[in-house]
């Protein structure tokens, strides 16, 4: 289920933004939309907890975090 007011309750920075990201990419990822929303109220403390929680962990690289993600937004047919 997606909600309509992550297509369109952004503030007019974060829709140019989004305007360039789907002029390179062809769409404008699901997450980025998510944690762009309501940025201080949300946004913020979750992206510190996914930081935390994925990134500072030892026993994977960058890259295998991405790829991981990757695989299960394509069994979840997510646009990753």
């Amino acid at each position: 289920m997606r909600l309509k007011i992550l297509d369109r309750g952004h503030r007019w920075t974060q829709k140019l933004v989004f305007k360039i990201v789907n002029w390179q990419m062809g769409h404008v990822p699901g997450p980025m939309k998510l944690l762009t929303y309501r940025r201080e109220f949300f946004g913020e403390a979750f992206t510190d907890c996914l930081q935390q929680g994925l990134r500072d962990g030892k026993h994977w690289t960058v890259g295998e975090l991405e790829l991981f993600a990757a695989f299960v937004s394509k069994l979840n047919r997510c646009e990753y």
